[in-house]
């Protein structure tokens, strides 16, 4: 694979049913707010990663995927054991590094920290904040003064943090933001544009250019079937080029969301839809969509 067609994925999963618990997963026949998970309710390790790739992306990185709180150190060791075991095998590179979950609502979280940080692989945490209308309000509600000192926390010990979050809490989550600009911040899934009407489009804009105002934020272009439960290239395209206007290719990665989004689409049509909108912008600009942003923003 020669330098030109290096291509990073920044947001996937991986999963072993047999060690870990997966609550949400293990729901059978449950309506989620990204559809129904029979279809992938098995494990996903990397060669099931490399079989729906086919060898198309060379370096990746693993996203948290709701295991029980209990478990969310297990997973983190479950992936770095995987990165170790694949090294100088064809499967090296899957997972490159690593997003785990840690409550970011605790009061304490340094002891967490520490424990996760102890595996190479860690690279920053991820805490749903939002998933849609319907699902957040069974989260907890954002507290911005506990959220910005577990976040500074984050910042202290080098760690990114993955944002997803829903339209209703742009704003609060926003202004959150901008009183920790030393933490680095991924905004998954083009912040979950659940409304894509005309109205919503040009809302998501706006909010999106505020986003972009703050230098230490970064946006995924990443898990975009979960929001109409099918994949529609036209609006798809549509959004990724409004993000890499706003944001510019320095701050954008792409992201498979796989194998959630595997529900909607083949991984080669996906790469297919990704390849096309990289094909829009010159070398240097392309070079950051399929590697530069992913691998400077994860350490990788």
């Amino acid at each position: 694979m020669n330098n030109e067609q290096i291509w990073v994925d920044a947001h996937h999963h991986l999963w072993d049913l047999d060690k870990i618990n997966y609550p949400w997963l293990m729901a059978k026949g449950e309506q989620r707010f990204f559809g129904q998970p029979d279809p992938i309710r098995k494990s996903y390790l990397p060669a099931d990663y490399l079989e729906d790739h086919h060898h198309l992306i060379h370096k990746s990185v693993h996203i948290q995927v709701g295991a029980a709180e209990t478990d969310a150190l297990k997973e983190t060791q479950f992936v770095d054991q995987i990165a170790n075991d694949t090294q100088g095998t064809r499967y090296c590179g899957y997972p490159s590094a690593a997003v785990v979950a840690i409550n970011m609502a605790k009061q304490e979280i340094g002891e967490d920290i520490e424990a996760h940080g102890s595996f190479g692989i860690t690279r920053g945490v991820r805490h749903i904040i939002g998933k849609s209308p319907g699902e957040n309000i069974h989260l907890a509600p954002f507290d911005q003064k506990q959220w910005l000192k577990n976040w500074q926390l984050l910042a202290k010990h080098q760690l990114s943090f993955d944002l997803q979050l829903t339209s209703e809490q742009y704003d609060i989550v926003f202004k959150a933001l901008e009183l920790v600009p030393e933490l680095k911040v991924a905004i998954c899934h083009l912040a979950s544009p659940w409304d894509q009407s005309e109205a919503g489009f040009l809302g998501w804009k706006i909010m999106m250019k505020r986003f972009a105002t703050l230098p230490h934020c970064h946006i995924k272009l990443s898990g975009f079937s979960m929001y109409k439960h099918q994949f529609d290239a036209n609006e798809f395209i549509k959004y990724a080029h409004a993000a890499i206007d706003i944001f510019g290719p320095s701050r954008c990665m792409f992201g498979s969301n796989f194998p959630v989004d595997k529900l909607y689409i083949t991984y080669h049509a996906l790469f297919q839809q990704w390849q096309q909108i990289v094909s829009q912008y010159n070398d240097e600009e392309a070079d950051h969509l399929r590697k530069k942003t992913a691998c400077r923003f994860y350490r990788i």
